[in-house]
């Protein structure tokens, strides 16, 4: 990836190896990383930003409503919406914040596999 010079200066990064690219996409390191995350962490209320169904009713009265309302739980790691393989964007329109059950929910090829070989 390369850098658009005059976009990266006029960020004034912390870190020299963060920069923007040609297509407005922000590559973030060190710091710069570190005051994204903050500001996400700021952004969600500290809560994780998945969405589940929600379902209302009594025993053996269970109905989904068809609304959704954020998971309940603190959140834990920055998600990127658009997976970093792609084509990395570290802006906050690309970052989430979702806690340790959300995360491996929504990327099972990171998690452990323990087997007999």
């Amino acid at each position: 990836m390369k850098a658009d010079r005059d976009k990266t200066e006029a960020k004034n990064f912390f870190d020299r190896r963060s920069y923007v690219t040609p297509d407005n996409r922000e590559v973030l390191y060190g710091l710069d990383w570190k005051q994204r995350v903050g500001e996400l962490r700021e952004r969600s209320g500290g809560r994780c930003e998945w969405m589940v169904a929600v379902i209302r009713g009594g025993l053996g009265d269970m109905t989904l409503t068809g609304g959704h309302e954020r998971c309940r739980s603190e959140a834990a790691d920055p998600d990127h919406i658009m997976p970093r393989s792609k084509a990395r964007d570290d802006r906050l329109s690309n970052l989430q914040a979702l806690c340790r059950l959300h995360h491996e929910l929504k990327h099972p090829e990171k998690q452990p596999r323990w087997r007999k070989s």
